[in-house]
């Protein structure tokens, strides 16, 4: 069976770190040689490490990975953890006689349901890197995704019982042809519904007597959980050259969280997209692609093909994460459970 997942490209693997009894975890994705790495965050609530060395105007010296973690900010203390392990495995830049590694990561957090549990122990970093393999991204109730939900503009019963629903760790991927892979992965945690092409709710704000609430009627409260934030890992096997045009790739990326999520971007939500490039194949397009150039060196139209493939995948992988997902039983949800789209 075809593998969708990061680990489809070369160089890549994938672990997580899943304490289903505290409801949060790490998700870890290395590369076996450094890899330049693209950023763009949207939303007013955003949470990362070690992203200014990711823009455009900063020197590109490549990341050896990125981490999404539970925890909110806490989960932040995972990047030690990953770093120690790659210090020990002799990744990274390599300093004086003594032959000092240096790694390098970013990554970036959600606000998830065990934050109600207990508090985020830097170790699961340490455990998600260890569990990293070039096996297909297990996906579901796993990793950073252990305890993350969508829908949760309103409770209900006065604002007592969260209306959540559950989601997981989604996966997605798009072939272009003549090799070409787009490859997503999605931690889906936003305070909106993800809604499919027609309109029609895949999972978001329960309500008592409909099936879901529309966040354009919500007039009289908001919601009393902070728990909000959609991060999405792109990785494709093209290089396109300087950093800004990995940007750019980032920022059409986004635009399947836009396609998917209802509301989107808001300011209790951090949404975030990371873009890597194995750099495999150069000018892989037809030689057709020249007539949509300004100049034969021109990889403006690589970019945007890629960049809407790549928004098409993430868009997949976030209603992914719904349908992977499985139903937790918590006491603060409405009716004692937060369901997944199974059967809901």
């Amino acid at each position: 069976m075809k593998n969708n997942t990061l680990t489809a490209l070369s160089g890549v693997k994938v672990g997580h770190s899943t304490h289903l009894d505290k409801l949060t975890g790490c998700t870890v994705v290395l590369f076996d040689k450094p890899y330049t790495v693209a950023y763009k965050a949207y939303g007013g609530a955003v949470g990362a490490y070690g992203t200014e060395a990711n823009k455009v105007d900063k020197t590109d010296y490549g990341e050896n990975g990125i981490f999404i973690a539970g925890g909110s900010n806490t989960g932040l203390m995972s990047s030690s953890e990953i770093m120690e392990c790659l210090r020990r495995d002799k990744f990274g830049s390599v300093s004086g006689d003594n032959n000092i590694f240096n790694p390098s990561i970013t990554g970036a957090i959600v606000y998830d349901l065990g934050m109600r549990i207990a508090p985020y122990d830097p170790k699961y970093g340490r455990e998600a890197y260890e569990n990293a393999s070039k096996n297909p991204v297990a996906g579901g109730n796993v990793g950073a995704s252990t305890g993350t939900s969508v829908g949760k503009f309103q409770w209900l019963e006065n604002g007592t019982k969260s209306g959540a629903m559950k989601t997981g760790v989604g996966s997605a991927r798009v072939d272009l042809g003549n090799g070409i892979i787009i490859s997503a992965l999605s931690i889906v945690n936003a305070v909106g519904n993800v809604v499919l092409p027609n309109g029609e709710v895949l999972a978001g704000n329960r309500d008592e007597t409909t099936k879901f609430k529309p966040y354009e009627n919500l007039i009289d409260f908001v919601t009393k959980d902070s728990s909000n934030t959609t991060i999405s890992v792109v990785g494709i096997n093209v290089d396109l050259g300087a950093k800004q045009h990995l940007e750019k790739v980032a920022h059409l990326a986004s635009h399947g969280h836009v396609r998917a999520i209802n509301p989107v971007h808001t300011s209790s939500d951090g949404d975030t997209v990371f873009v890597f490039s194995t750099r495999e194949l150069k000018n892989p397009f037809n030689e057709k692609l020249k007539w949509f150039q300004d100049a034969d060196d021109s990889l403006y139209t690589q970019v945007d093909i890629i960049g809407h493939s790549a928004a098409k995948a993430v868009q997949e992988s976030i209603y992914d994460a719904c349908r992977s997902a499985e139903s937790i039983e918590v006491e603060w949800a409405f009716g004692g459970i937060i369901p997944s789209s199974k059967g809901f």
